[in-house]
């Protein structure tokens, strides 16, 4: 079980962490600028959002699932006045109005928290996937328990991504993660969960014109299956989702084809990774997405030892001690003490 808490932690700040250089390029101008990413890379100077971060660095994807994580440790549920106070504090000390590496329904919210304005309100339109990359901790935090699983990420998405896409993509990506960290589970399976999710969320978030997640969720696991037949190589699947689907911001875009690219390589760590981000586009955040994703399904002891060494040297997060201190404040909350 630490194994696939873990695994889900340090996995989603390698994907970020590698999908950093390549965020908001096309597949063409990454190969141009740095071949095939296959490790982590300095950012070039045509990289415009990260271009301060250095190789390994992560980005607000990883921070602000670790702001989760410090939620569910502390309250030992999602409490949603605590999570703001926490994303108040963060926007503050590292001045994240003036960054360029936050999303257009985060920077909405934090503006609106920091003026004091009414975030529920403001948070009815959030439709990008911020609320589905910091979700991971969510899903180890309720490994087993899916329908609570997606009922704190509801919560969790409303402040600030309350949209139906952007409900539906959060406890889509909470419901796989609760079912690939409890195992005993196919991959099938774990996406059968997100389509749960999705649905749900699609039922609880405010309307707005949007493509239905889960409708597209299911779009993914028929292109993998149609490549699979064809024995095209996991690139080429991922090319196509790619193609079909979209890898931007928009949480219709970016959760369906992380599921895909996760369907696609079966949970496998550094296929999964390597496969987001050399599509390019919102890159970090797919790059985190699947990594949460196949590091929760095949665990910590999947992962190349040296992507571990560098994320956690360069980055100096204790991801394993937190993955533990999930679990445990998890048993004492199940146990009432």
């Amino acid at each position: 079980m630490l194994d696939r808490a873990y695994g889900s932690l340090i996995a989603t700040a390698i994907g970020d962490a590698m999908g950093m250089p390549a965020s908001f390029m096309s597949p063409s101008q990454i190969r141009r600028i740095y071949g095939r990413i296959t490790d982590f890379m300095t950012p070039d100077q045509e990289q415009t959002a990260h271009h301060s971060v250095e190789a390994g660095g992560i980005t607000d994807d990883t921070q602000e699932s670790l702001i989760v994580s410090s939620v569910l440790i502390e309250a030992g549920r999602f409490d949603p006045e605590l999570f703001v106070r926490k994303m108040r504090q963060w926007a503050e000390d590292y001045k994240m109005l003036d960054s360029t590496v936050i999303g257009p329904s985060t920077r909405k919210f934090l503006e609106t928290i920091l003026s004091d304005g009414d975030y529920k309100e403001s948070g009815k339109t959030g439709d990008t996937n911020g609320a589905a990359m910091r979700v991971g901790p969510i899903g180890i935090y309720r490994h087993g328990d899916v329908d609570l699983a997606i009922a704190e990420a509801e919560a969790s998405a409303l402040p600030s991504h309350g949209s139906r896409a952007g409900v539906s993509s959060a406890s889509a990506i909470a419901a796989a993660i609760a079912t690939a960290v409890a195992g005993s589970c196919t991959p099938r399976e774990v996406v059968g969960a997100a389509i749960q999710g999705a649905e749900w969320g699609e039922r609880r978030g405010f309307d707005q014109p949007a493509p239905s997640i889960a409708a597209r969720i299911r779009l993914a696991v028929d292109l993998v299956d149609r490549e699979r037949e064809r024995n095209r190589p996991v690139n080429e699947v991922c090319e196509a989702l790619y193609a079909f689907i979209g890898a931007g911001m928009k949480s219709y875009e970016s959760v369906p084809l992380s599921l895909g690219v996760f369907y696609a390589v079966e949970g496998d760590v550094k296929e999964g990774i390597l496969g987001a981000v050399n599509i390019g586009d919102d890159a970090d955040t797919n790059g985190a997405i699947v990594g949460s994703l196949c590091g929760a399904y095949s665990g910590a002891s999947s992962v190349p030892a040296e992507w571990i060494a560098k994320v956690e040297s360069t980055n100096e997060v204790p991801f394993k001690r937190i993955a533990s201190d999930l679990l445990e404040r998890r048993r004492k909350a199940a146990s009432g003490s």
